[in-house]
């Protein structure tokens, strides 16, 4: 997880930086390249209200969730009242039922550990007050198993630009060829320069399919090829790995569609 905890003097202070950190999550998932839903979930003992998950939909969610179609209001099953079908209370419109994948959440503690801990500030009349707590977190593997469910085909893994691993998967074929080698090896070295994330496949003993294969699978944003065709008709083969189609373009050119 990624844990954020937050302490203050007063509760409106607590849910006013609560906002913040709700919209900034929204932020980071969208970043991630995931659509997330703002869940309204149950407190328990340690919160001084409901609990908020954001969830995102998809078919294998261990979750199921109550949403709004018109205001986007959200609960989660385990709490909620609404049913599939009804009318919203707060708006009228029509409740959709989901199933959902949490990948954060966040909490107003209160002072329950505070208290615990005897946690205190000197207010302005000089009185001893016990702090206020907010606690927030991020799943980390469970955003990238998330997008890895949401971002993919039958080949492998579509990662998004923002959070992939490599920006570019160099694949040289026709390796034995000392020529066509030095010159994907300038290409590396080129795209290194540049500052530009690259995973460079110069491995003898593979098939160019058994590569094209493993670029699917790794789903790293640009496939570039670099073979004896390639150097033939001008430079490289260069593909998005969301396109069905491959491009020759000059080794000196293609850097800039990268960035």
């Amino acid at each position: 997880m990624k844990d954020l905890y937050s302490f203050h003097a007063t509760a409106d202070d607590l849910f006013r930086y609560y906002e913040e950190v709700h919209q900034a999550y929204e932020k980071i998932f969208r970043r991630c390249g995931l659509d997330t839903i703002y869940v309204e979930a149950a407190g328990g003992t340690f919160t001084v209200s409901n609990t908020h998950e954001f969830q995102v939909e998809a078919e294998v969610g261990e979750d199921t969730i109550f949403v709004c179609a018109q205001c986007g209001h959200a609960e989660n099953s385990e709490i909620s009242e609404m049913k599939e079908g009804q009318m919203c209370k707060r708006c009228g419109g029509v409740i959709v039922k989901k199933k959902g994948i949490e990948v954060g959440n966040i909490f107003p503690l209160g002072t329950k550990y505070s208290h615990a801990l005897d946690l205190t500030f000197i207010n302005e009349k000089g009185e001893k007050e016990d702090v206020i707590m907010g606690s927030y977190g991020i799943g980390i593997g469970r955003t990238m198993g998330t997008v890895v469910e949401v971002h993919h085909d039958d080949k492998g893994i579509i990662w998004p630009k923002t959070i992939s691993p490599y920006s570019v998967h160099l694949v040289l074929l026709d390796g034995n060829d000392e020529g066509i080698r030095a010159y994907a090896e300038d290409i590396y070295a080129k795209l290194i320069e540049e500052n530009i994330e690259v995973l460079y496949d110069d491995r003898h003993d593979s098939t160019a399919g058994e590569k094209f294969a493993d670029a699917d699978l790794l789903g790293i944003p640009w496939r570039v090829v670099v073979s004896k065709r390639s150097v033939e008709k001008g430079g490289v083969e260069v593909k998005a790995r969301t396109s069905a189609e491959a491009r020759i373009m000059p080794a000196h050119g293609f850097v800039s569609i990268l960035q």
